[in-house]
């Protein structure tokens, strides 16, 4: 049953204030971070993150030079800019929004905005006072110097109720440059609207009749190689409506995002729709659709289509979010209709089910070239990937025991799994399913461009950077994603947090990611690519000695990110060429060489001692470890990190695992001492004992 509007809004605010207390953060935050959520589920935005600048020399939202920003959000590829700002109510009941409130929001929004672009005091001031507003004010200025924004879209989120419409320009102006403007509302019911949608069946089913009350008019095809298929004309407005319950899950498995109205064919359509909607039919190429079931029903001669299920957008998501946009603003598409076919697939098999999908978004007309990168979702190395995230667990004593780290292949898949929010089941998925371990096919571009010594490219951003990793990396080299690869991909993310991590505890606050990149690609330099990534994985940390090394690296990349920032440069842009790489590695010659017992050891360069160490030690029972823990604990003669090493080598033994050769010689070391202190072994004994 769902809940009325007031009792929503009750509950949301007791979890955030409950969830602030938790995370030791204000409760606006909180809220803005919960939203943020359902906007990232819907795909209204890529991936917005939270980011706090309030201008502190005013004391009232109502003065001149009042700014304010609550998250932001950048795609570099699209040049679409986001901004947020959370206007949080404290009140008994239900709050209500008001205009005179969003005014403020839009002006404070509107006034960050202009000094970032407009006043070059900006970025000096927070260089100085905090160099994570610094580097958003410095992007965002030189985004606009380089004329590569052309879509800006303010976000306002609220757990008010606004009552009425509120009418926002198409347009803002930025000192004398007008741009392509969006005003986004997110009030309590646009919150309680998404959470709703999400606790639907994921699987969308359209019941054209009864929903829409209208039926397609089609062509039907006959059946060819397990898909059959529908040529119908669709009404605009109907497909706004659906995609206005939807939303982004109807374009699940389409393999490009809307880039919104910043490219030239997506202009075209708006103009078409907005000037002379019942020409659109005639300009535009259609959508091109799947669906499990299609339902027909006969009338007069002629055939409609009644029920879809399973229905999916795969080809077309520019067109379908264009109508979207106009019908939202109130432009009236009664006469404008869209060419649908439909696709119905009758494979059982799931393989057979992607790649029909993967093929039918390849060959099926476009208005915009699609990359070979953008149907990557689909290949063998993605499918291979997702199947062994799902599978596999972490060890059982490591720092993040019985957990997975789930690959999310297609946008939607973690809380389409994680089900209805706020329930048990959602607990206990999100228990077994961290959030923090939840990646992206953008995330292992980054992670693996840093490894391969390439943090210019990571430094890219997701799109670029997966774009290089697909023709290098993915096409070149031909990776066989198995057990043994995902173990190091998830090592390298457990680095690569674990450096963030660093950089944060030590006071480190801006220009984490490329921090990140070029700290990753240090250790991989330095390591000539053969650190241990047995051991994180087996651990799900860091080597304890590996962070004095990671703290010199972040240090010498920060100071050198502020040296360019005092100097007038951007860190952001100058870390996206390789150039920078070679001025990171010069400062990286002092970093002392790492620990050997950081590195992995290939068996066959190892001594004949090394050898024979390992040949005693695969002879012992895994018991030995368990039962030599004990007797030290009892006989008071190991320490507790000794003990500790034992029960490692006991669990990895266990679990079936290839024990690092350090690990190895640790325990042997141990098992000899121990033997000297007293110890009788109630197992098989080393050769010549």
């Amino acid at each position: 049953m769902e809940l009325n509007l007031k009792d929503f809004a009750r509950d949301f605010t007791d979890l955030t204030k409950q969830t602030a207390v938790e995370n030791d953060t204000s409760v606006e935050q909180q809220f803005t971070e919960d939203v943020l959520e359902y906007i990232r589920e819907e795909g209204a935005a890529v991936s917005p993150e939270l980011f706090y600048c309030v201008n502190k020399d005013c004391t009232r939202p109502t003065e001149a030079d009042y700014y304010k920003i609550n998250a932001f959000d950048y795609s570099e590829s699209a040049g679409i800019l986001d901004l947020f700002i959370t206007i949080y109510i404290e009140a008994e009941g239900l709050a209500e929004l008001t205009k005179n409130r969003i005014e403020q929001a839009h002006n404070a929004l509107a006034h960050f905005l202009t000094k970032c672009v407009k006043d070059d005091k900006m970025f000096q001031k927070y260089l100085a006072e905090d160099p994570e507003v610094a580097e958003v004010v410095g992007t965002i200025n030189e985004e606009f110097k380089n004329k590569n924004v052309s879509l800006i879209r303010f976000f306002v989120l609220s757990n008010g109720h606004l009552k009425v419409d509120y009418n926002s320009p198409s347009e803002i102006k930025i000192g004398e440059t007008e741009y392509d403007f969006e005003f986004n509302i997110w009030d309590i019911s646009a919150i309680r609207n998404s959470e709703i949608a999400s606790q639907k069946d994921g699987a969308i089913n359209i019941d054209f009749e009864t929903e829409y009350a209208n039926s397609i008019q089609c062509l039907e095809m006959s059946e060819n190689g397990g898909v059959k298929s529908y040529l119908a004309i669709m009404p605009a407005v109907i497909l706004a409506r659906v995609y206005k319950q939807y939303k982004t899950r109807l374009l699940n498995q389409n393999v490009r995002n809307y880039l919104g109205g910043t490219i030239k064919v997506n202009k075209g359509m708006a103009k078409t729709l907005r000037e002379d909607p019942a020409m659109f039919f005639a300009y535009n190429n259609g959508i091109s659709s799947t669906a499990t079931d299609v339902r027909l029903r006969e009338e007069g001669g002629r055939i409609y289509i009644t029920n879809v299920t399973n229905w999916q957008i795969v080809n077309g998501g520019q067109t379908t979010n264009t109508i979207y946009s106009m019908y939202s603003r109130n432009f009236d598409l009664k006469n404008a209709y869209v060419t649908l076919k439909i696709s119905e697939i009758n494979f059982e098999e799931e393989k057979k089910k992607s790649q029909a999908i993967s093929d039918i978004a390849r060959y099926a007309n476009s208005q915009t070239q699609i990359k070979e990168s953008d149907l990557a979702a689909n290949i063998e190395y993605m499918l291979r990937l997702d199947e062994i995230s799902k599978s596999e667990w972490t060890p059982a004593n490591s720092a993040r025991k019985n957990t997975q780290w789930f690959f999310e292949r297609m946008r939607g898949q973690y809380d389409n799994a994680k089900g209805e929010p706020r329930t048990k089941k959602a607990k206990d998925f999100v228990a077994q399913h961290p959030r923090k371990q939840r990646f992206t096919k953008t995330d292992i571009a980054k992670w693996e461009m840093a490894w391969d010594m390439r943090p210019d490219i990571a430094s890219k951003g997701g799109e670029q950077s997966f774009d290089f990793f697909h023709k290098t990396q993915l096409k070149v080299d031909n990776i066989v994603a198995d057990r043994n690869y995902f173990h190091h991909l998830i090592a390298k993310a457990i680095i690569y947090q674990s450096i963030g991590n660093i950089c944060k505890q030590n006071g480190i606050k801006g220009y984490i990611n490329i921090i990140c990149n070029y700290v990753l690609s240090t250790l991989a330099w330095k390591s000539r690519g053969n650190l241990d990534l047995d051991y994180v994985w087996n651990h799900q940390e860091i080597h304890p000695s590996l962070r004095a090394t990671i703290e010199q690296a972040a240090d010498i990349v920060n100071k050198y990110n502020m040296k360019l920032g005092q100097e007038g440069l951007n860190p952001s842009v100058k870390a996206k060429r390789d150039t920078f790489w070679k001025d990171i590695t010069l400062r990286m010659v002092a970093l002392p060489e790492l620990d050997k017992a950081l590195l992995a050891v290939n068996e066959e360069e190892l001594t004949a001692e090394s050898q024979a160490k390992i040949e005693q030690f695969e002879k012992l029972p895994s018991d030995t470890w368990r039962q030599l823990a004990i007797w030290g604990k009892d006989a008071k003669k190991l320490s507790l990190l000794e003990r500790k090493k034992l029960d490692h080598a006991y669990a990895l033994s266990n679990a079936d695992k290839k024990l690092p050769f350090n690990i190895i010689t640790d325990v042997m070391d141990i098992y000899k001492k121990s033997q000297d202190l007293g110890y009788t072994p109630q197992a098989t004994l080393f050769d010549g004992e």
